[in-house]
């Protein structure tokens, strides 16, 4: 007789991310241990950061602290370094989350929240790192501390006898390249959350995990099922890598632990095996919605769910269903009936049959509505087309026809790519960048540089005053490292002018200054990137040294329109 197949046992693995779930609670600590059940499932995501620490340990030990967020593995490394160097496993944390490894270079104090201890226990351990900090660890005693940098910095500012500490500690937050042989302080909040994303996805969609589900009846009705079919591809998953890689390039972080829940999510839109095997029509209807592109921007989750997914509201702001671009939407509409036999048939393998389009119900609709010259019904369009342009952009592999990025609420994502590792791009596109800095400072349409070779950024403010003037000799434009010691893709550029003064050129800031540069308006993205610009506009008042003969102005032009230098002699 043959056995009914009752469920994947991964599927109830993943639903340890479903921040609803009652197994929710067992993602916490760890992600992968659990011993009860899921055992099978274990696994890893090897870091540089684990690589780094245990580099330190062995090779040049001193003592760390590693800050970020809650959910960015802090608690998982600290745990890491015990079993690495303990010859028993940790079980359970001790009640004060204070533990000892002795090893042969010395003894290793594991902290594994700061923040969870009371403020004089907080004080005692550092002092104690204090004391070992500037005894050049010679006790060969070293701290690895999980902290939380509002709570250490809180105590460091309150307690002068930590002074000495304060000053090391403040000066690794300025910048990890003062971590030494004697303290090193990693923030993981640099993790770029792009690095990660693409393990997981593999891990999660290996087939060994998914075999139950070849052999079950509803699996051509089964939402969960479709959703590690299509995130199994690696067009598909590249696209939600790019996803990913618009935070490193925002600058938004994700935790690896709000990565994990947003991936389960994305697989099974909080469905389990149950839900699937026990629908009737309607539900599969409604379980039909949660399409993977659909649940990676949250679309018809619940607030509840919603509040608690981080990433769903960070993704949310780049919705491709959102914005409409005329050629995907007629491609939506009338790609099967364009006259061009390569894009039908490419319309035919994006708009299947499958259990996303409700089957062939989309296809029927638009076919009836040709057939019988109707207008197809506005609440028909409100409902498919964010839909669809959500499944354009992640399953359209060919960009010859339609380029998808459109669809993204950027103009210049592709040209801020393209910088990368580009010094040919990156020294060309200065001009632009200091031509839309001119216009940000005077709040005006400034004059474009004429010359070709020659340009200047001029600091001004609203008055139309210049203050100092710096030409293109003086400014570089460097894009950031990749980092050693964690996983971190450089992400961002700085604008330096005279080796001294910095502007952090992210995305939004790029975005900002091209749209200025072409003759935008200052409303766009201003909020987050206005006070950039005012800091790097004030110290570079503070290096200029402008003719104190001279008076140099912005004036309007007439016949052009656009503001010009003026100079105004005493």
């Amino acid at each position: 007789m043959e056995q009914k197949v009752t469920g994947n046992p991964f599927v109830m693995y993943l639903d340890k991310f479903n921040v609803l779930s009652p197994n929710h609670s067992k993602i916490y600590d760890e992600y992968n241990r659990d011993a009860e059940s899921e055992g099978s499932f274990e696994f890893t995501i090897a870091t540089k950061i684990e690589k780094h620490l245990k580099d330190i340990f062995l090779r040049s030990p001193h003592s760390v602290i590693l800050t970020g967020n809650a959910g960015d593995g802090k608690t998982r490394l600290c745990r890491l370094i015990h079993d690495q160097f303990s010859n028993n496993p940790l079980m359970s944390w001790p009640e004060n989350g204070i533990i000892t490894v002795q090893y042969e270079k010395g003894t290793i104090k594991i902290v594994k929240d700061l923040s969870e201890l009371k403020e004089e226990v907080v004080y005692d351990i550092l002092s104690e790192l204090q004391c070992y900090v500037c005894n050049r660890h010679k006790e060969s005693v070293f701290f690895l501390i999980a902290a939380n940098e509002g709570k250490l910095s809180k105590v460091l500012m309150r307690y002068n006898e930590l002074s000495v500490l304060r000053q090391h500690i403040m000066e690794r937050f300025d910048s990890h390249e003062n971590n030494n042989d004697q303290l090193s302080v990693i923030n993981l909040l640099d993790v770029t959350s792009s690095v990660y994303v693409e393990r997981v996805l593999n891990e999660w969609n290996k087939e060994e995990y998914w075999k139950s589900c070849e052999e079950c009846e509803k699996k051509t009705q089964c939402i969960i099922y479709l959703n590690h079919r299509r995130t199994s591809r690696p067009a598909i998953q590249q696209k939600i890598v790019d996803q990913y890689r618009l935070l490193d390039y925002l600058e938004a972080h994700i935790t690896l632990r709000e990565m994990l829940i947003h991936v389960s999510y994305l697989i099974t839109g909080g469905y389990i095996c149950k839900d699937i095997l026990e629908a009737d029509h309607t539900q599969i209807c409604d379980q039909s919605k949660k399409v993977y592109y659909q649940n990676f921007y949250g679309v018809g989750i619940g607030e509840e769910a919603f509040s608690e997914m981080k990433a769903l509201r960070i993704f949310r702001s780049l919705d491709p269903g959102l914005y409409s671009y005329s050629q995907v939407d007629d491609f939506i509409i009338h790609g099967d009936i364009n006259g061009d036999e390569e894009i039908e048939r490419l319309y035919d393998r994006v708009f299947d049959n499958d259990l996303d389009m409700e089957f062939d119900y989309f296809r029927k609709k638009i076919r009836f509505y040709r057939e019988y010259g109707q207008n197809i019904d506005q609440s028909f369009f409100e409902h498919w087309m964010p839909r669809l342009r959500r499944k354009v952009y992640f399953e359209l592999e060919d960009r010859k026809y339609l380029n998808t990025l459109k669809l993204l609420p950027f103009e210049y994502l592709e040209q801020y790519i393209s910088l990368f590792n580009n010094n040919n791009a990156q020294n060309s596109i200065r001009k632009e960048l200091i031509n839309g800095l001119n216009r940000a400072f005077s709040r005006r349409l400034i004059q474009k540089f004429k010359s070709k070779g020659s340009f200047y950024l001029k600091v001004s403010n609203e008055t139309l005053m210049i203050y100092g003037s710096f030409d293109r000799r003086r400014i570089e434009l460097l894009q950031e490292d990749e980092r050693s010691d964690l996983d971190h893709l450089p992400s961002k550029f700085f604008l330096v002018v005279d080796g001294e003064v910095k502007l952090k050129i992210n995305l939004s800031v790029f975005e900002y200054l091209m749209r200025l540069s072409s003759g935008g308006t200052h409303n766009i993205l201003s909020q987050e990137v206005e006070i950039l610009l005012n800091t790097f506009r004030n110290e570079l008042i503070r290096i200029s040294k402008p003719d104190m003969d001279v008076l140099e102005i912005y004036r309007l032009d007439r016949d052009s329109g656009v503001y010009v230098e003026h100079e105004l002699d005493e």
